[in-house]
């Protein structure tokens, strides 16, 4: 779930040992099985159909109406950094193409890594922004470095048509993040967040993305050093779509603490699949862990999955649970607003919606402009 990746880079940034397309061919997509856990629920023939070997690897920037710090837009790239944040290139070498298929087509198509180094505590969000709108297949490469420091960070996932992947590694230590992801998908979408959190670290993050055609969503989290913590939350949406969100929480570190909390949406024939696994290993003594997975589905003809999975080696533990639930809307609900005088439809529009207005409450500590800002765009997704 969180391999180590390649200690050496090119002289562009990217990773070494450059994938191949005789290298791509012995790579699948993921393993196959009878566990649902690793069973496919992404559709991974659409990502074959529009993979790198058949669209052009290179498109022009679109409109994107989001005032970002760094926006990747095609295959090009503007910056705008706040103080306190230094731009590079290369990759933290937390993930590698050798992975999976879809990881080779990312590194295959990527042209150049950017890396960003957090200097001091940041006021104002750092807003990243990876965009799409052609008819190709493009990769984006963000890596994040972090330490002694206290930063809100806002990433844009955005895609409209052909097939995106946008990976983003992140390393902190003695640091306090919060990270707010935020992905609308008209066509197919890659996205992995990979993070290794050292020492006294604690990070907060919450993701609200609606499906695509195919959406994959994965993040993977390594609580790596003495007393990290980790909350994570997240709301994936298929309305008419399909989303596979996976989270992956490794625990590493004595008195580590992670809790995931996920609730999906799927609704006219969407396709919301959340699978969440944590992992408590032998060394991380007295740690707790928590995974809460359900999916709503709001209509007949849709498809809700929700497959939490914990495991824990050590006996000095602190707290381990898990649980899961499928559902039905509730009915009694959509009463209510159907006898003030909306018909199913509208009823279950207006639920939908208000999802955006509920994940304002986790901007508090946010500046106002900022939460404006967040707060239209959400409910722009919906």
């Amino acid at each position: 779930m969180h391999p180590k990746g390649l200690s050496k880079e090119r002289p562009n940034g990217l990773p070494s040992g450059h994938i191949t397309v005789e290298k791509l061919k012995g790579l699948e997509y993921q393993k196959y099985g009878d566990s649902p856990t690793i069973k496919s629920y992404t559709k991974w023939k659409l990502f074959e159909e529009n993979s790198p070997l058949r669209l052009p690897t290179k498109a022009k920037a679109g409109e994107v109406k989001i005032k970002a710090h760094v926006l990747l837009s095609g295959s090009e790239a503007s910056f705008n950094l706040p103080k306190g944040v230094v731009l590079e290139e290369g990759t933290l070498g937390l993930s590698s193409p050798e992975e999976s298929r879809i990881l080779g087509f990312h590194f295959y198509t990527l042209k150049k890594a950017y890396k960003l180094r957090i200097v001091e505590d940041l006021k104002e969000p750092l807003v990243i922004v990876s965009h799409l709108s052609e008819k190709a297949f493009i990769s984006h490469h963000v890596s994040i470095e972090a330490e002694n420091v206290k930063a809100p960070i806002v990433i844009y996932d955005l895609s409209e048509k052909g097939a995106k992947s946008l990976v983003i590694e992140l390393k902190a230590k003695n640091s306090d993040l919060e990270i707010l992801t935020i992905g609308k998908h008209s066509a197919l979408s890659y996205y992995l967040m990979r993070a290794s959190l050292g020492d006294n670290t604690r990070v907060k993050a919450f993701t609200l993305v609606k499906g695509g055609e195919m959406s994959h969503h994965r993040e993977d989290y390594s609580l790596e050093g003495r007393e990290t913590e980790l909350i994570l939350g997240g709301i994936p949406i298929g309305i008419g779509s399909a989303v596979d969100y996976l989270t992956n929480v490794l625990q590493y570190s004595e008195k580590s603490k992670s809790e995931t909390k996920i609730h999906g949406f799927s609704y006219q024939k969407g396709w919301t699949v959340h699978r969440g696994i944590a992992k408590v290993f032998e060394s991380a003594r007295n740690a707790s862990s928590r995974v809460i997975s359900q999916v709503t589905i709001m209509d007949e003809g849709s498809l809700g999955v929700s497959v939490p999975m914990l495991e824990v080696d050590t006996s000095e533990i602190e707290e381990a649970s898990h649980s899961s639930a499928v559902h039905q809307f509730d009915e009694n609900a959509l009463f209510y607003l159907r006898s003030r005088g909306l018909d199913r439809k509208e009823a279950l529009s207006l639920f939908i919606h208000g999802i955006g207005e509920a994940l304002t409450e986790h901007l508090e500590e946010l500046k106002e402009k900022a939460r404006k800002n967040i707060k239209g765009t959400i409910l722009a997704l919906l």
